[in-house]
């Protein structure tokens, strides 16, 4: 049986293309690796519209040449509009075909997911043996309904078909099927790329010990903390450099340093086989210890990315991110001077944010000198605990569309809070960013460390991301 994996085409419609890189869809292709290793007589193939840039026509074109017996859609909430107007065409194309919708929106709002027409199921949370389970059914022509980890329509009731077990062993997944993918492609943005090789993106854990209100990963991972072991890992580094000549990663970990003996293992690996790759990891503050930092920088560790989140302790408490503010502050002088590149993020108009806290945390960016910093607008998307307390508050901004969710865009913030409006955060977002990339101490260290034309090309690009995103005008009320 034929079945189609697709990514949408987002950033052609939403207007925001520029402001990062192009990631591989890693969960449609551990959904291939995984149903092809079950299922060998199983023809699949992954279809990126966004690598291709592809309109509405051509991606429908596409599906319609491949002729799949089962299509199944990755979904975020920003896409979501996009998304739907992909299944739509591809109802009135062919009919017949079943759709299968997964990932962060699906799993956060299958109700309206399952409710597009021709979809034939929402997959909530993890995708892989939920899938597998769906192939067999399709091809068998039998009832989806005794699937676990479904939402479904019939008869125009919404139903549940239960919760589905977490894969224990991570290990136990195949690699992703990378060779389904337009590699080529792929690339960093200019604030996680620290070298001239071509870059890969890779997962080595599902989840997060930590439960942030904004996060997405407590509703993906039903809370669940999950980590591959440093040797499967690395294996998937050595076949990525043998395969591909890849010699740079991002880890899209949601904490990389969460458990030590494995990062230390995982550092020590990469050292003695002598695999000369680098990399960029996600960590926390209160995660990041000298003696860490010498072996992560020894085994190519280029830069860490800290969410810092906000420069008010009162805030931070809302959140739920249990950060202290001197040792934020510490963490980026330790990761700095173990030779390491540091980037910081913050989000800006989460509840409880005010004019004044968002001063609080312009002041703390400021401070903490880092390579990058990352002002986000606070969106709170479907499933977690910051969208139920925006809801039940009634802070969601009228006529939102699913594209203003984007944590990079024009459109104006997705909430409005007491005293604090949405146009006004978008104002304050802006005004983050030339606060502290205009600042003479900012321009002059970072044309103080230009060594190669790597560097200047990263400046460059981050310039102009930086000139579009606070001077491009569309402060608009939705």
């Amino acid at each position: 049986m034929k079945v189609l994996l697709l990514n949408p085409s987002f950033n052609r419609y939403a207007g925001i293309k520029g402001h990062g890189g192009l990631s591989a869809p890693l969960n449609l292709a551990y959904l291939a690796a995984y149903l092809r290793q079950r299922r060998p007589d199983a023809e699949i193939n992954i279809l990126d519209a966004e690598a291709y840039g592809l309109t509405y026509e051509e991606t429908v074109g596409r599906i319609q040449a491949f002729n799949p017996a089962l299509l199944g859609i990755t979904t975020t909430t920003p896409s979501f509009d996009v998304i739907t107007e992909v299944v739509r065409k591809t109802h009135q194309a062919l009919p017949n075909l079943p759709v299968i919708l997964g990932g962060p929106h699906a799993t956060g709002s299958p109700e309206e997911s399952c409710r597009l027409p021709g979809v034939a199921a929402a997959v909530l949370g993890e995708g892989e043996q939920t899938f597998l389970e769906i192939y067999d059914a399709v091809k068998n022509k039998t009832s989806l309904d005794s699937i676990p980890g479904l939402c479904r329509q019939s008869g125009g009731e919404i139903r549940f078909t239960g919760p589905r077990a977490l894969i224990a062993d991570l290990d136990s997944l195949p690699l992703p099927a990378r060779d389904l993918l337009p590699m080529y492609r792929y690339y960093s943005p200019p604030t996680k790329s620290i070298s001239e090789d071509q870059a890969a993106n890779i997962v080595s854990s599902r989840g997060c010990p930590f439960h942030c209100t904004y996060c997405l990963s407590d509703m993906m991972w039903a809370g669940k903390y999950r980590y591959r072991s440093p040797e499967n890992v690395v294996a998937e580094i050595e076949h990525l450099v043998e395969k591909y000549g890849i010699r740079e990663f991002n880890f899209n970990d949601d904490l990389f340093t969460s458990h030590k003996n494995r990062l230390e293992r995982f550092c020590r690996l990469v050292t003695e086989k002598k695999l000369g790759i680098k990399w960029v990891c996600m960590s926390r503050a209160d995660y990041i210890e000298p003696e860490l930092l010498r072996l992560m920088k020894e085994a190519g560790c280029g830069k860490i990315a800290l969410g810092l989140e906000s420069g008010s302790q009162k805030v931070l408490k809302v959140m739920n991110k249990r950060l202290d503010l001197d040792r934020s502050l510490q963490a980026v002088r330790e990761i700095k001077q173990a030779g390491i590149k540091v980037g910081v993020s913050f989000v800006v108009g989460h509840i409880g944010e005010t004019e004044q806290t968002i001063r609080q945390t312009i002041r703390l960016a400021k401070r903490s000198n880092a390579d990058t910093v990352a002002f986000f607008q606070a969106s709170p998307y479907p499933g977690t605990e910051f969208y139920r307390m925006a809801k039940e508050a009634g802070y969601l901004r009228p006529n939102l569309k699913w594209s203003d969710f984007a944590i990079v865009s024009n459109a104006v913030s997705t909430v409005n809070l007491p005293g604090l409006p949405a146009e006004k955060i978008h104002r304050w977002v802006k005004r983050a960013y030339r606060a502290y990339y205009l600042s003479p101490r900012y321009i002059f260290s970072r044309l103080r460390e230009i060594r190669s034309g790597h560097d200047i090309r990263n400046l460059v690009q981050g310039s102009l991301i930086f000139l579009k995103i606070i001077f491009t005008s569309s402060d608009k009320k939705g």
